[in-house]
């Protein structure tokens, strides 16, 4: 029950924090490092992990790669970066691929440039 609780508060106060940052941050900055930092975020606390080899309990990846990291676990500190590793890779490969392919005069009227 203290498992499943934890988990809940965990995503509660991840979710409170990117509404912070979409609030009170996000304004600072143009379309392009928004949107960057918005999916580096949501990738730090959203992506589940585990928090050594032995067991079988999710946490965030961010937690169990510093878990590795103070243990000093090679072996461990691989196995908990690989899923923050894959989702990185896909989300950055998606938003690549979705600016790649937006037309030219959008991308002029988020620069600012005047035609």
């Amino acid at each position: 029950m203290a498992y499943a609780l934890s988990w809940v508060v965990y995503v509660l106060m991840a979710v409170l924090i990117m509404f912070a940052f979409e609030r009170y941050v996000s304004t600072w900055f143009s379309r392009q490092p928004r949107i960057f930092i918005r999916a580096l975020l949501a990738i730090v606390l959203f992506t589940p992990g585990f928090v050594s080899a032995g067991t079988v309990y999710l946490v965030p990846a961010c937690v169990g790669i510093l878990f590795n990291i103070l243990a000093k676990s090679g072996d461990g500190l691989l196995k908990a970066s690989l899923p923050m590793l894959l989702v990185s890779s896909v989300v950055f490969g998606v938003l690549f691929f979705l600016e790649s392919r937006r037309p030219a005069d959008e991308l002029q009227a988020d620069d600012g440039v005047a035609e």
